[in-house]
């Protein structure tokens, strides 16, 4: 009876990690960071290639359960149906990180008319649809933490991404509310706003020489959640750069290249 008593307790402290878009290099890192804890791992992905090679490789290293499901973001009629997926496989209380974007190469203002819906659907709708998909659960639990990878393009429209701040923005705005409703159900919410990360997003990006590594941001990631941190910058030093761009005059802004 002890011994059952003891392995109550160890799973009452354990958790399932769901992970949209898992094959992205700060998912990746993040993913380690769970299974070093011996928490279980669901992975969601397009990549299955990459995603059966990350499953095996966190099995084999720290002899977790890890699950995948095929995952395509911007098929949003799916999501639901992932979601409950997800719920069955689960053994623990659920977390979600919601770690996918796009960034498309050039300015925003050459961008195609479907580019620039592309770039929003996945960066925003998709995003809000999936994390909407696991709400009803979160809210039966009574506990958990979701994470999204948010950015500081998202702080001012600027010449530079206009589409992919405009998503960003959005997005925080759907999170700060998200996160009002569920206070009184004990889940917590927050939003990554990220500076450059030495991923292949951030390649060849003007200002690239302040990228810091995916395990730093997978690190500031799980504290920040951990924490229950509404917004956090990540690297901080970003919160005081954005500060600068939004209290720049607008005849300024117009007339510098970012």
């Amino acid at each position: 009876m002890a011994v059952r008593n003891v392995e109550a307790v160890k799973n009452m402290n354990r958790s399932c990690w769901i992970i949209a878009g898992a094959t992205s290099a700060i998912a990746i890192r993040f993913a380690q960071l769970i299974a070093k804890c011996g928490d279980q791992l669901i992975l969601l992905g397009r990549d299955h290639e990459k995603l059966s090679a990350t499953q095996k490789d966190l099995q084999i290293r720290y002899n977790i359960i890890v699950d995948t499901i095929s995952f395509d973001a911007e098929k949003t009629s799916e999501h639901q149906e992932i979601a409950t997926r997800c719920m069955q496989i689960a053994k623990y209380p659920i977390n979600l990180l919601v770690a996918f974007g796009l960034m498309l190469p050039g300015l925003s203002a050459d961008h195609s008319q479907a580019d620039v819906v592309k770039v929003i659907n996945i960066n925003f709708t998709s995003v809000a649809s999936i994390t909407f998909s696991f709400l009803s659960y979160f809210r039966t639990q009574k506990q958990g933490h979701i994470l999204i990878l948010g950015s500081v393009a998202g702080d001012r429209g600027r010449p530079s991404n206009f589409d992919y701040g405009a998503a960003k923005t959005a997005l925080e705005t759907f999170y700060e509310g998200l996160r009002a409703s569920l206070i009184h159900d004990n889940v917590s919410v927050t939003v990554m706003k990220l500076g450059y990360i030495d991923t292949p997003m951030t390649y060849g990006k003007a200002g690239y020489f302040l990228a810091v590594s995916p395990e730093r941001c997978a690190e500031a990631c799980l504290i920040a959640a951990e924490n229950k941190v509404a917004v956090k910058y990540f690297p901080w030093f970003w919160r005081w750069i954005m500060l600068i761009f939004k209290l720049m005059p607008r005849f300024i802004l117009y007339r510098i290249k970012v």
